[in-house]
């Protein structure tokens, strides 16, 4: 083997120890590390037992369980209160129509009794005429009575009944 060849493996396997020494320094390094820690830092509190976690979870099961019940519940009310909406809006609707036709009714009502103003205004102007004539002939009747009563008998010329 020549001396080149002999550099070369001298050299590899210098490297190679080299390389495991470095590993073995890490390694011991964060062994000591972990040791100093858990020297340093000692657990305060006690780890959490199984019993306790269970004892927790069935607690948060139970409390799940109220929740959905709940949420049922208020489901429940909301379907309620839909309904009652519904049935509002369908009251409100139909009151809608009826003040409507009640609206067109007034509306009727009102034109008649337009008419019937005018048609008793009118009358009341013929019954007002028919007083005025009814006035006129009592005062005709009252003067031919007077006249009569002082002709004693005579029949009075030229009275005419029909005016």
């Amino acid at each position: 083997m020549s001396r080149s060849v002999l550099i070369g493996i001298a050299r590899r396997v210098l490297v190679l120890g080299a390389s495991a020494a470095v590993i073995v320094v890490a390694a011991l390094t964060v062994q000591l590390a972990a040791q100093w820690r858990t020297d340093t830092a000692p657990l305060d509190s006690v780890p959490v037992s199984m019993s306790s976690l269970d004892a927790e979870l069935q607690s948060e099961v139970g409390r799940s369980a109220d929740l959905t019940g709940q949420t049922d519940a208020i489901a429940s009310r909301i379907s309620e209160l839909q309904a009652a909406i519904s049935t509002a809006d369908s009251s409100v609707t139909q009151s809608a129509q009826s003040a409507q036709g009640l609206k067109d009714q007034l509306g009727e009502a009102q034109t008649k009794l337009t008419t019937v103003e005018a048609q008793l205004q009118a009358a009341q102007q013929r019954l007002d005429q028919l007083n005025a004539a009814a006035a006129r002939q009592a005062a005709i009747n009252a003067r031919a009575a007077k006249a009569g009563a002082s002709s004693a008998g005579a029949p009075a010329a030229g009275h005419n009944d029909d005016d």
